[in-house]
């Protein structure tokens, strides 16, 4: 059985000191909104032996604390800690918690081909991601180095608290602590990162919350299980194909392809709708089921924010269904291409006038204490997405080569589906977080099973 043990532990903090006009970091209304979580991340890079500079464990581990110190000067928050009541981060310079690790009895391959994503991945992360334990969510980054012991490899594994970014901004961090790093390890010590855009915050600066406190929505005692489900390039092909969207005018020139990301929404919130109606089988009381999408916005303000803005520049879509066990909502709501429609018409409504309404108006937090309350109450059930398809984590080179594999792992959210790339960029895997009893009900769906990657 692999054997993870670690081997040192220490903060890493930043290589110059934060300005002291920079100390006090006030969270963003968008920010203040975001469950009290970590979002996580693993990095799975095989030994280089092709490349042209063969560089090993000892230099790459040293090469990852210099670059991460070096990286930290320009993000500075994340080598603070957060005042929870005030929505403040002190960025005191206590540094970033990092842990390294030596692996035995294993391969990174065999890891990558076999992953037991519910108990072996989250050993590569500084902290159990499942824990819901507040006290520890003051610090803003956790950073575990893992290295193979028989193949050289290496795997980073990294937990951001969402209160301070979301997955766009993690990226950046990915990417620009990558660059300083491949610099490093080049020789070449003057490479320079543009590093993060924090004027955003100016825009949505906080509020009172009303009494909206945000969770890590998991309900009551329920014990959570995460499952990946890999959908191949031809299956996303074979959805997109059976919920093209046609208008009353039935013009060719009205068809509307939807995205590999739509059409999987739809597929796998149809797949939880299925298995809910069957154990609520009976029931007379209509339910409505929503699948919320977590939106970058960046692009979508007038006018646009740069990527690189850091933070929870995030919108909300809620496409939603009432239904119930007669059979009688089904015939008009409950097919394929009107679930893929109402997907992608939520989707689309965060726009330019979406976030005026959010900057300018309680309407967000107005909806978001509505979406929690009908689910405390039953009166409506979940079914949360976060997309991180598209985004450029595959090109995080740390001078030794790109990732064989990068992967997300288990998070402390029921109801949660993370979309990430396949390596090969033309899949997606779905990371699906379940209670026990409903996953036990959800891998077993027919439609479901034949449509997945053994």
């Amino acid at each position: 059985m692999m054997k993870v043990e670690v081997v040192s532990k220490e903060s890493i903090k930043p290589s110059s000191p934060t300005p002291h006009h920079l100390k006090f970091f006030k969270l963003a209304f968008l920010d203040q909104l975001a469950p009290p979580i970590y979002v996580n991340v693993l990095l799975y890079y095989s030994h280089n032996d092709n490349a042209e500079k063969i560089i090993d464990a000892d230099t790459r581990r040293s090469v990852i604390k210099t670059s991460l110190a070096e990286t930290l000067t320009k993000f500075y928050p994340l080598a603070g800690k957060i005042i929870d009541d005030e929505f403040v981060v002190d960025c005191n310079d206590e540094g970033v918690d990092y842990t390294e690790t030596k692996v035995s009895n294993g391969s990174l391959s065999q890891l990558i081909q076999h992953p037991n994503v519910h108990e072996l991945v989250k050993k590569f992360l500084p902290s159990d991601p499942y824990s819901t334990d507040t006290s520890s969510k003051k610090v803003p980054l956790l950073v575990q180095v893992n290295v193979f012991e028989d193949c050289g490899g290496i795997v980073i594994g990294l937990r951001i608290s969402h209160k301070l970014a979301d997955a766009s901004s993690l990226t950046n961090f990915v990417n620009d602590w990558a660059t300083v790093a491949r610099g490093i390890a080049a020789g070449d010590h003057g490479e320079q990162i543009k590093g993060p855009s924090f004027d955003w915050q100016s825009r949505f600066p906080p509020r009172d919350l009303m009494g909206f406190k945000p969770t890590s929505l998991i309900v009551g005692d329920e014990v959570l299980v995460t499952k990946k489900f890999v959908f191949g390039a031809s299956k996303l092909d074979e959805l997109k194909a059976k919920s093209i969207i046609v208008k009353e005018s039935d013009d060719a020139s009205d068809r509307y392809q939807p995205t590999r990301v739509e059409v999987l929404t739809a597929f796998l919130w149809k797949s939880f709708i299925d298995i809910d109606q069957a154990k609520n089988k009976g029931s007379v009381l209509p339910k409505v089921y929503l699948a919320t999408h977590t939106v970058n916005v960046r692009s979508r303000m007038v006018p646009s924010l740069p990527t690189n803005s850091f933070g929870n520049v995030l919108g909300i879509s809620a496409a939603s269904i009432v239904m119930n066990n007669t059979g009688t909502e089904k015939n008009d709501q409950y097919n394929y291409p009107n679930l893929v429609g109402e997907v992608r018409d939520s989707i689309k409504k965060v726009d330019a006038d979406y976030v005026d309404v959010v900057q300018t108006t309680d309407a967000q937090l107005i909806a978001f204490k509505s979406m929690s309350q009908a689910s405390a109450s039953g009166q409506a059930l979940m079914l949360n997405f976060s997309s991180w398809c598209r985004f450029p984590i595959y090109e995080a080179d740390f001078g030794w080569g790109k990732p064989t594999w990068v992967s997300t792992a288990a998070l402390a959210m029921q109801n949660m589906v993370m979309l990430m790339d396949t390596s090969s960029g033309d899949g997606i895997e779905a990371w699906v977080h379940l209670s026990t009893k409903d996953m036990a009900e959800f891998e077993r769906h027919e439609e479901l099973l034949a449509s997945i990657l053994n």
